[in-house]
């Protein structure tokens, strides 16, 4: 899907099925995830080295509330392997945006797109447009996006 086919208030459900990934470091506070999806570009001027991070704490700011990890993040260490995937989940887009030329994110292959959404039913405490989670289109992620309609 093509990111000018949304518009804020859009109702979505989106999903991916689950993938397997190491968890090739962690500390106190994260576990890092090599990205099943992704390899790091090498013409890019941003640094990424092919892992994600994870908060370990449902309450921290950073932790996050589409992808998931199963086991969840806080029973992970280096070394273990875990399942990365998004549940199906309601969401809202709050913004939409195209990068006509893809946009160097530091991986390949470059987005073309990204939305912003919070959950459609406004129960975290982190819901709002300021802390929506960001989510790349037209990826090698094989994010799922049914179209469910539009909210006021």
């Amino acid at each position: 899907m093509e990111a000018a086919e949304f518009r804020p208030g859009d109702h979505l459900l989106i999903s991916c099925q689950p993938h397997r990934a190491e968890v090739v470091d962690a500390d106190r506070h994260y576990v890092y995830v090599r990205w099943p999806w992704h390899e790091p570009d090498p013409e890019s001027a941003v640094r990424w080295d092919g892992t994600n991070a994870f908060a370990r704490d449902p309450q921290d700011p950073d932790f996050d509330q589409l992808w998931r990890l199963d086991p969840p993040p806080a029973e992970l260490q280096a070394g273990d392997f875990c399942k990365v995937f998004i549940p199906p989940t309601e969401v809202v887009v709050t913004w939409a945006a195209h990068f006509d030329p893809p946009k160097d994110a530091g991986r390949l292959p470059r987005p073309t797109g990204a939305l912003n959404v919070v959950s459609a039913f406004g129960d975290s405490p982190r819901d709002g447009e300021a802390s929506g989670k960001g989510l790349y289109l037209d990826d090698a992620e094989p994010v799922e996006i049914k179209r469910l309609g539009r909210l006021p």
